[in-house]
């Protein structure tokens, strides 16, 4: 399995991007002799040079410091909505396929309740009650970010019950918690994993959205969305000054994106092996 993960292209491309981008994200601003807030009145709209890579936007700011400040914001929300949403999910889908009939239908009634309502008037609500933050965003993404994956792993774990491996477990006289840390979530990691994995790019876009309609991370702070939407406006005037924060993102994404993607494959592979 190991071996497989490391010459899966997909894997391996998808590792490699994400990598070189939180590299970037990391360094980039503290490296950098500019602020992502400083301002030069006398050097608006420059276009990209050795001094400035990317140009500077309307209010002189370097756009390539501004790009991967933002690359940071997007990469702390899409993991820890993935880790929040991924806790909450798995707590919740097990005791829902560990408990009994009546237990399982009353929990999966409520997420069904929860899920009803869209993601995005949790986090417009969330965002009007606390402000315009990175954590309002991420709260707003986890009220009812963990569902799908909670339905996921109540299917895998009432799938499980029902196999040799488990009957045997009971016999041998293992109680729940031991059926269920040793037998049933492992089995079902695989799943758990490429879910899990495909909620990182999922929060990203979803942020990038909202900063992009106006109703995202207030200023200073700016997202790789907030970065698309103030270029908006410069468009006729510079127009790469949209492109980078895109291309960025499209990058984050799209290496996310390929390692679920692979990760799935090489689920799918072992469970047929």
């Amino acid at each position: 399995m190991k071996a497989y993960l490391r010459k899966n292209p997909l894997i391996v491309t998808g590792v490699i991007l994400l990598a070189v981008m939180t590299a970037l994200a990391v360094l980039i601003p503290v490296l950098s002799p500019y602020a992502d807030t400083a301002q030069n009145a006398g050097l608006r709209n420059a276009p990209s040079s050795l001094a400035h890579l990317f140009g500077t936007d309307k209010f002189g700011r370097d756009i390539f410091v501004r790009v991967f400040s933002g690359t940071r914001i997007s990469l702390s929300i899409g993991i820890g909505s993935a880790v929040i949403c991924g806790a909450v999910g798995i707590l919740y889908g097990s005791a829902a396929g560990c408990g009994g009939e009546r237990t399982d239908m009353l929990l999966m009634r409520a997420a069904d309740v929860i899920d009803s309502i869209p993601s995005l008037l949790y986090v417009i609500l969330i965002m009007l009650v606390m402000g315009a933050s990175a954590g309002s965003i991420l709260l707003g993404f986890c009220i009812g970010g963990w569902v799908g994956l909670a339905r996921i792993v109540r299917g895998e774990i009432r799938r499980l019950r029902s196999e040799d491996f488990c009957t045997a477990a009971r016999l041998l006289g293992a109680g729940t918690g031991r059926m269920l840390f040793v037998h049933l979530l492992p089995n079902a990691a695989g799943a758990i994993i490429v879910n899990l994995t495909f909620l990182i790019p999922k929060a990203m876009f979803t942020e990038a959205f909202l900063s992009f309609v106006g109703v995202g991370i207030s200023a200073p702070a700016a997202s790789l969305g907030t970065l698309i939407q103030d270029a908006r406006s410069q468009i006729q005037v510079a127009p790469a000054q949209m492109l980078y924060p895109i291309l960025v993102l499209c990058i984050l994404i799209l290496s996310v994106n390929l390692i679920g993607a692979g990760l799935e494959k090489a689920v799918r592979r072992a469970e047929e092996g």
